[in-house]
């Protein structure tokens, strides 16, 4: 039952924005909302009682993907944790509830600080929800008005970069707070004087809490996958009182396009490059921060952070002005690989910093042990620490797979005919 409801988030994650989106302004649109429609008709309200237009609206949409992308964040720390800490607590006498305030939450912070600091930065940069929920009605946000500025004519740069500016001091203070945190406490779990992992017992409240988390999955799930496909075979988006409104030419359209295939292939390459590229580079950024002496790894640890302070618009003018610019990357422009590397660059905070929220839970005594018996660096990264980081590793991998495969606003400049990719071509038909 775990495997499904884990499945499920992902399977929510995976959602492009701009579909779902769709699918939620399909049943909750204040003019011809499903739900809308039904309860009016039902006579339960006079008048529509829902506004996906608006400031609630928008949170509501953002509440799938955020919900998914820290279950995923926070399950490796969990299964890293020893199941000692807590049977130590239980034996002096707590409950299972100061067990969870005393012992676990206070030795998951690491990952919950990056939890928390990344999902507040994604909800910040976010720009395909509030486009088509905020923007119609006047309500901008940070990315919408810095999107705003680079698409006026002519384009607006300074102001935007000064907008990125403000951001980019937000993130320093965040991670200022974070840094000095975890700084001052230990939070290693997995050492080598034995480590075990095991579930816990949840007695009479183990239905109540899985029904509510299916519950949860199923909402963020299968009803925005249901509308999505529903509005696929619409002739008229949401029109539902016409006459005939069911229609299998947006599928004929879609699929006897050519450039399709085309866009598909690109989607795949640049997510599985950016995927595995990714995970080296993120693993060898956190172990440096983590593990070495490196004088400067405070700073890298900051720099890190840096591409989530750049909306994604802006970092894909940045990629385009220094691949156009330098005489040695000019040949890759227009090519899958400046998308692959824009997608590299884009997901480092996430990926570096969920290994490295990892790291932080393994002892040194277990490097030691395998130099000891002499293990050189390699292979006790091979042997010792690398299983142990696998389940964190594969999560990275995949999210990065699939942030490559839904993004937008990063790629948008940089996507040319050749390069398209499935996220550019549903701009294209939803613009």
């Amino acid at each position: 039952m775990k495997g499904t409801l884990e499945f499920l988030f992902w399977l929510s994650f995976f959602l492009p924005a701009l579909p779902e989106t769709m699918g939620w302004i399909l049943l909750l649109d204040p003019k011809y909302g499903l739900l809308n429609l039904g309860l009016v008709n039902l006579g339960l309200f006079k008048e529509p009682p829902f506004n996906i237009y608006s400031f609630w609206g928008i949170i509501w949409v953002h509440l799938g993907g955020s919900i998914s992308i820290k279950v995923m964040l926070l399950t490796p720390a969990f299964r890293n944790l020893d199941a000692a800490l807590e049977e130590a607590s239980r034996i002096v006498g707590s409950s299972a509830l100061g067990t969870l305030l005393r012992i676990v939450i206070p030795v998951m912070m690491p990952a919950i600080l990056v939890t928390t600091i990344l999902g507040l930065i994604r909800s910040l940069e976010a720009f395909e929800i509030e486009l088509l929920l905020g923007v119609p009605i006047g309500l901008h946000v940070y990315s919408t008005k810095i999107h705003e500025l680079v698409t006026w004519e002519p384009p607006q740069f300074p102001p935007a970069m000064a907008l990125s500016a403000v951001f980019l001091l937000v993130l320093l203070l965040l991670v200022a707070l974070q840094r000095l945190y975890i700084g001052k406490k230990i939070y290693t779990t997995v050492t080598g004087r034995g480590f075990s992992v095991r579930p816990t017992h949840l007695g009479r409240w183990r239905y109540p809490a899985f029904f509510l988390v299916l519950f949860v999955a199923l909402g963020i799930t299968l009803i925005p996958i249901t509308l999505l496909v529903m509005g696929t075979f619409m002739k008229l988006f949401g029109f539902f009182n016409i006459p005939d409104p069911w229609t299998l030419d947006n599928w004929r359209q879609a699929l006897s396009d050519p450039v399709l295939l085309r866009s598909l292939w690109n989607t795949i390459a640049i997510g599985m490059g950016a995927g595995v590229v990714g995970v080296f580079f993120y693993s060898l950024i956190a172990y440096v921060i983590v593990k070495s002496r490196f004088a400067g790894r405070a700073a890298l640890d900051f720099l890190s952070w840096l591409p989530w302070s750049i909306p994604g618009i802006l970092l894909g003018v940045a990629l385009l002005w220094t691949f156009l610019q330098t005489k040695i990357f000019l040949p890759i422009y227009g090519t899958i690989y400046i998308l692959m590397i824009a997608m590299v660059i884009k997901s480092m905070p996430f990926g570096a910093q969920l290994i490295k929220s990892v790291l932080l839970q393994l002892g040194n005594d277990l490097e030691e042990a395998s130099r000891i018996c002499g293990g050189g660096w390699f292979y006790t990264y091979r042997r010792v620490i690398f299983p142990l980081l696998l389940p964190a590793l594969i999560t990275v991998a995949l999210v990065g797979f699939i942030s490559a495969a839904r993004d937008i606003s990063t790629v948008v400049l940089l996507g040319t005919g050749k390069s398209r990719t499935l996220s550019l071509m549903m701009l294209d038909f939803a613009a």
